[in-house]
């Protein structure tokens, strides 16, 4: 009995296991089952959705009223917030002068006098009128770039009018107080000094003295000297020359009644008087031409990184190669999928930052690349920055990075919309640079009409790499020899100014290899920078 138990037991236990499986195979079959269904769960992450068709976009409706003084006034009611924000921009021209200093004393009057025209209107003091817009739950500032200089407004809605009495005073009646003039002079020397120990700073400064020569887009900053000649008379004299009504424009954006607000507007700003005498306009120059590839080397001793710009002269922003160009830039160094970001960060390891940009200006504009890198990569990064400039020449941009490039740009150009403030600095932007009435509206259309040709044909214009400028901030030491494969070398101080006196150079380079060597001995000399 005990026999046929266990051959009953004995078939049972076989003929489990061959209903079953064994346990070995049921494991590896079930990973092999799963394995298989990750692997199919997974393959819609290598597959980006597609993107929608861009939807056209339409501006909110627009309201204008051109007042008798010349000012155009816009109004766009948006409910979406409690928030009114009002921009007005003011045209400024600067007259271009083969004399630099003459020019530089002139931007540091027109940026001091567009920063400081907050800073005491009518009766009121700076702390007066600090006190008032905090009252008011609002901000208040001033800024002047490259061609206007802009007074911008924002304020809970319930305020907006008693706003708008204030915003008059300070466009209108500008006080500039003795004390805040000296305050600013005494901020901006400080604030200079902080900006020239930026590499970043410094290249760009350079980079546009290099590229626009006597035109007034040379000077970045004011220097020392023309800061200290700073004075109220000066201020005030450039305000009642410059700052006037005729081809201003004020935009109010927000949760208003137009049919309400317009009144208000025409009461406080439709008094500003008219400018007396009408600024020169800017006459037409020609700009710096180069030949070939030269490099301006930014003597900064003991850096450890470079920074360098490479590129040139460009469009302005209302030139129809604008277009072509904003894509050949997205496909070229706008963000992380673009080639120099893959090439030079991602393949080669060369620069954490590097990128390609436009600076469109309304009477000329840029295109150059930049990056930061170790010193001992700085001449290879920049060889494989002007190979990637002549791939872009030389062989078409395929469909679908084109297109990834043309999606980057509207989307970004959304993103810029999002807000009050952005709606009416675009809006703006089209009134300030001569970009005509429709340039938002069309912006999309045109971005993807955009052909793979057109990019070809701009990158080969612009984006040249046989005689581009090639601004380098670093340690000339270093940085000389190896830069001189690439084309003739210039070296300038942290100033901009020349430093080709072989003696002084051949001295920084003794210098520079005593602390390198740490022997206190000059090694053998090299031919001077």
């Amino acid at each position: 009995m005990r026999i046929t138990r266990l051959k009953f037991r004995m078939l049972a236990l076989v003929l489990l296991v061959v209903l079953l499986g064994s346990p070995g195979n049921s494991a590896v079959n079930w990973q092999r089952q799963q394995s298989r269904g990750s692997r199919q769960g997974e393959l819609w992450r290598r597959q980006p959705p597609k993107p929608g068709a861009p939807r056209p976009f339409a501006l909110p409706n627009v309201r204008e009223a051109k007042l008798e003084n010349g000012l155009t006034v816009l109004f766009i009611e948006d409910h979406r917030s409690p928030i009114v924000n009002i921009l007005v921009g003011i045209p400024m021209t600067i007259a271009p002068s083969s004399n630099i200093s003459e020019l530089t004393n002139e931007t540091a009057i027109a940026e001091a006098t567009a920063e400081l025209i907050t800073e005491g209107a009518g009766t009121r003091t700076s702390e007066q009128v600090a006190k008032e817009v905090e009252t008011l739950g609002g901000r208040l500032s001033s800024s002047a770039n490259n061609d206007y200089a802009e007074v911008a407004v924002s304020v809970v809605a319930e305020n907006a009018e008693p706003m708008m009495d204030l915003l008059g005073d300070v466009l209108l009646r500008p006080s500039f107080p003795e004390k805040e003039v000296t305050l600013h002079k005494s901020n901006r020397a400080q604030a200079l000094v902080v900006q020239r120990q930026d590499p970043a700073f410094l290249a760009g400064e350079q980079f546009d003295r290099v590229v626009f020569g006597s035109h007034p887009y040379a000077i970045s900053v004011p220097t020392p000297a023309s800061i200290e000649e700073l004075n109220r008379e000066k201020l005030v004299q450039y305000y009642r020359s410059r700052f006037g009504p005729d081809g201003s424009v004020a935009i109010v954006v927000g949760d208003f009644d137009a049919a309400r607000m317009e009144p208000k507007a025409r009461e406080v700003l439709g008094v500003w008087k008219k400018l007396q005498k009408q600024p020169a306009t800017s006459q037409s120059i020609a700009f710096p031409q180069r030949a070939g590839r030269r490099i301006y080397l930014v003597d900064r001793p003991g850096s450890e990184q470079a920074d360098f710009r490479i590129g040139g002269l460009a469009v302005k922003r209302s030139h129809p190669d604008y277009f072509p160009l904003v894509v050949a830039n997205a496909v070229l160094g706008a963000g992380t999928g673009s080639r120099l970001f893959l090439n030079i960060r991602e393949a080669k390891g060369y620069a954490y930052d590097v990128y390609s940009s436009i600076g469109a200006l309304r009477q000329a504009g840029t295109f150059f690349g930049g990056a930061e890198t170790r010193t001992e990569v700085t001449t290879r990064a920049i060889k494989e920055m002007l190979a990637e400039f002549d791939r872009l020449g030389t062989i078409r941009v395929g469909p679908q990075e084109l297109q990834s490039a043309k999606n980057y740009l509207n989307g970004l150009f959304s993103l810029s919309l999002s807000t009050q403030g952005g709606v009416a600095e675009r809006i703006m932007q089209t009134y300030m640079l001569d970009l005509g009435r429709d340039y938002l509206e069309k912006y999309r259309s045109r971005v993807e009409a955009v052909t793979a040709e057109r990019v070809q044909e701009v990158v080969r214009n612009y984006v040249r790499s046989d005689r581009p400028a090639i601004v380098v901030v670093g340690d000339a030491a270093k940085l000389a020899k190896d830069l001189r494969t690439i084309g003739p070398v210039e070296v300038f101080d942290i100033e901009g100014r020349p430093r080709n006196n072989p003696a002084v150079i051949e001295r920084e380079v003794n210098k520079s290899r005593q602390r390198s060597d740490g022997s206190g001995t000059a090694r053998k000399s090299q031919p001077p920078l």
